[in-house]
C-alpha cells in the first residue's frame, strides 16, 4: 500500500512540477509513510512553495520554500511551525526566460530527515527540457517521517487534480487535495480530504496581457457599397471575467475617393461580432461647397473599450466600409497597429463611454455632453495618462474654420488639448475622428474629475461627436516605471525637405533587459505640404538616428489645381519597436516633404496650437 501510494504520488507530483507550475504545495507524510497509531497520530512534516512577490528577498520575485511539522494537528502550516525557510529568486524580466520548477525525491534517514521523508527541490529550469534537473536544484526543503508508531496507522494521502481557468486560479493549475485514508483503499476519497490548496500556474501563454497585429500594408482601393476586412487582426486570452479590454488603433484613412462628400467607416470587430453593443466604429467624411472632387488620407486613430466579457480567447479584426467614393485603408507608407490590452484592476483606470452628438458656433468653450470620467488617483507621485477618443468637425463651410476641444480636470484648463482647422480653397466639411492622449504629473492623490470641453474659433460650426457610437474617455494611472516621456508644447514651425528631425520630439531612454516590446505613442497635430495640392507630407519613428519605417502620411487634394490644401488634424500614431540591446536609445520624430516622384512641395508643421505634443516610451511587459 505505502509503495503503491508513493509511486502514485509521484507520478502525479511530476506531471504538476515539470509543467513548471508554482503556488502551494502541501505533502504529508507519517512514520515510514504512517502517522503512528490510530488515535495516536504522529505530527505531519508539512512544505509550501509560495511565489514571492518582487521586493526585499528577491528583486525580481521568485519562490519562498518553507517547511516545518504540524505541531497543532491543524493540517496547515503555521507561521510558528516554520523550521526553515529559504527563497529562489528569479532572474531580470526578459533575460533567459527560463522556468520556475519543483522536483520531489526521496529522503534516506540521515542528517537531514533521522527517520527519512522527502526532499523537495525548487530551481530554474535553465536548459528548457522541461524537467529540473538535480545540478539545476538551488533550493531545497524537507518533508520527514515522524517517529516510528506501535502498529500500523493510517496512511497520509495527497491527491493533485487539474483545476480550470477560474476564480482560484486564474490560469488554471492544480488543486492539491490531503487527507488521511481513514477506510484503508489506497485512495483519497473525496469524504476524505481535510483541505484543498491549490497551485496556479505562474507562466501564463498568454502572460503579457496584450496582444497586436502583425504589420500589414495597405488594403488598395475599397469599393463603396460593401463591407471588406482590412488586414489588422490580433488575438489575446483574457484571463479574468471582470477585467476589460482596451483596443487602439494607429493606421491612415482616405474616403470619398473621385467624389465630392465621400465618407466610410472604420470599424474593429470582435470574435466576428460587435465589440460593444454600442460597436466600435469611426465614420470620416470629406466635402467642399464647390463640388470639386477630392482625396484625402489623414492619419487614423481609434481607441475602444470592450465591457466585462467571460475569462477566455477573443479575436479582433478591422472592417472598412465605403459610402460614397472609394476607401483606402492604410496609405502606402503607413505601418498600422493594432493593439489589445487587459485593463486588469478597476482601481487603476475610470472612463466614460456616455456622449453623443454636440455643436456650438461659440468661441468660448462649451461642455460636451457625456465624456466625463471620475477616478480616484491612489498614489501622489504616478502619472495620469489621459486618452480621448472622437470625431471632430470644426468650420462647416468656411475656408480656413477651425475649432478646439479641451480637457479639464477638477474645473481647472489642463494642457490636453488639440486643434482642427480646414482650408482647401473653398468652404468644406470635415468630420475627422481622431485619439489625444496626455500624460498628467504632479496630480495629487485623491479623488478628481476629469470633463471635455470645445469650442469654434472663427464662429463657424464645430461639431464632436458625429457618427462615433460611443466617445471614450479613458484615465489611467501609471507608475513611470519602465517608462520616458516629453510632452512639451512646442510647435515645430516650418519644416521642408529630406528627411529630418523635429524639434522637440526627442527622448533618450534606457532599455531595462533584452528582448523587450516597446510601445511609442507619439500623439500631436501635424499638418503636411503647406499651400500644395495632391503631395505627400510624412512623419517617422527614428532609433538611435535610423529610420523605422513606422511611418505615416497626409495627402491633400481637390478638382482645383490651384487649390492652396491647409490641414492640421490631430494625430496619435504607436509603433512598436523589439530587439534593441539593453541600454540608453534615442527615440525622435522626423519629417519629410519629399514626394514618390523625388521632389519637394510646401512645408509640413507639428504641434500648430497643441497644448502637449506627447511623446512617450513604455516597455511592454
Amino acid at each position: 500500500m505505502r509503495e503503491l501510494s508513493e509511486r502514485a504520488l509521484d507520478m502525479t507530483m511530476g506531471r504538476l512540477l515539470g509543467g513548471g507550475i508554482l503556488g502551494v504545495l502541501l505533502v504529508a507524510c507519517g512514520s515510514a509513510g504512517r502517522n503512528g497509531t490510530d488515535g495516536e497520530d504522529g505530527r505531519t512534516s508539512l512544505v509550501q512553495v509560495v511565489p514571492e512577490p518582487p521586493g526585499t528577498h528577491c528583486q525580481y520575485g521568485g519562490t519562498w520554500v518553507k517547511s516545518g511539522l504540524d505541531t497543532n494537528g491543524n493540517e496547515n502550516l503555521d507561521a510558528n511551525e516554520v523550521t526553515q525557510s529559504s527563497y529562489t529568486c528569479n532572474g531580470a524580466s526578459g533575460g533567459d526566460g527560463s522556468r520556475m520548477l519543483v522536483r520531489v525525491d526521496p529522503e534516506p534517514a540521515g542528517v537531514n530527515c533521522a527517520q527519512g521523508g522527502n526532499r523537495v527541490g525548487v530551481g530554474q529550469d535553465v536548459d528548457g527540457n522541461g524537467t529540473l534537473e538535480l545540478s539545476e536544484v538551488t533550493t531545497s526543503a524537507y518533508t520527514c517521517n515522524g517517529a516510528p508508531g506501535n502498529s500500523t496507522g493510517t496512511l497520509a494521502l495527497v491527491s493533485l487534480d487539474p483545476e480550470p481557468a477560474g476564480a482560484n486560479c486564474a490560469q488554471g493549475g492544480t488543486a492539491v487535495r490531503s487527507g488521511l485514508d481513514s477506510n484503508g483503499n489506497g485512495t483519497l476519497d473525496a469524504s476524505e480530504v481535510k483541505q484543498t490548496q491549490y497551485v496556479c500556474s505562474g507562466i501564463s501563454l498568454y502572460a503579457t496581457r496584450w496582444a497586436t497585429s502583425p504589420a500589414v500594408s495597405s488594403t488598395g482601393e475599397l469599393p463603396a457599397g460593401f463591407w471588406f476586412p482590412s488586414g489588422r487582426k490580433a488575438s489575446i486570452f483574457k484571463t479574468t471575467s471582470s477585467s476589460r479590454l482596451k483596443i487602439s488603433i494607429s493606421d491612415n484613412l482616405a474616403v470619398g475617393n473621385g467624389v465630392n462628400g465621400g465618407s466610410g467607416y472604420y470599424q474593429v470587430r470582435m470574435n466576428g461580432g460587435y465589440v460593444l453593443n454600442a460597436d466600435c466604429i469611426q465614420r470620416q467624411l470629406t466635402w467642399n461647397v464647390s463640388g470639386w472632387a477630392s482625396l484625402y488620407y489623414f492619419p487614423f486613430a481609434t481607441v475602444c473599450l470592450t465591457d466585462p466579457l467571460p475569462a477566455g480567447l477573443y479575436e479582433f479584426e478591422t472592417w472598412g466600409y465605403a459610402v460614397a467614393g472609394t476607401e483606402f485603408v492604410g496609405g502606402p507608407m503607413s505601418q498600422p497597429v493594432m493593439l489589445v490590452e487587459e485593463l486588469n484592476s478597476a482601481s487603476t483606470y475610470g472612463f466614460s463611454m456616455a456622449g453623443g452628438l454636440a455643436t456650438t458656433t461659440s468661441t468660448t468653450f462649451q461642455r460636451a455632453p457625456g465624456r466625463t470620467a471620475v477616478y480616484t488617483k491612489q498614489t501622489a507621485n504616478t502619472l495620469l495618462k489621459v486618452t480621448l477618443a472622437d470625431t471632430f468637425r470644426a468650420g462647416y463651410n468656411s475656408n480656413g474654420g477651425s475649432g478646439y476641444i479641451l480637457i479639464r480636470m477638477d474645473g481647472q484648463d489642463t494642457t490636453c488639448s488639440t486643434i482642427q482647422y480646414d482650408a482647401q480653397g473653398t468652404g468644406g466639411d470635415f468630420h475627422h475622428p481622431f485619439v489625444m492622449t496626455c500624460v498628467l504629473s504632479n496630480v495629487a492623490a485623491g479623488d478628481h474629475t476629469f470633463t471635455t470641453w470645445f469650442r469654434s474659433v472663427n464662429g463657424s460650426e464645430a461639431y464632436i461627436g458625429w457618427e462615433r457610437p460611443y466617445s471614450l474617455l479613458l484615465v489611467e494611472e501609471i507608475s513611470g516605471q519602465n517608462l520616458t516621456y516629453v510632452n512639451a508644447g512646442t510647435a515645430s514651425g516650418e519644416i521642408s525637405g529630406d528627411w529630418a528631425g523635429v524639434g522637440a520630439r526627442q527622448i533618450q531612454h534606457t532599455v531595462g533587459a533584452a528582448g523587450k516590446t516597446l510601445l511609442v505613442t507619439y500623439s500631436d497635430t501635424f499638418r503636411a505640404t503647406l499651400n500644395c495640392n495632391g503631395r505627400w507630407g510624412y512623419y517617422q519613428l527614428y532609433v538611435d538616428g535610423l529610420p523605422t519605417y513606422c511611418t505615416n502620411g497626409q495627402y491633400a487634394y481637390n478638382g482645383n489645381a490651384a487649390a492652396a490644401q491647409n490641414h492640421h488634424h490631430s494625430v496619435n500614431q504607436l509603433c512598436l519597436v523589439k530587439n534593441l540591446a539593453p541600454g540608453p536609445h534615442t527615440f525622435s520624430i522626423w519629417s519629410s516633404t519629399k514626394h514618390s516622384d523625388g521632389t519637394t512641395c510646401g512645408s509640413n508643421y507639428f504641434g500648430w496650437n497643441r497644448g502637449q505634443s506627447l511623446l512617450m516610451v513604455e516597455e511592454l511587459p
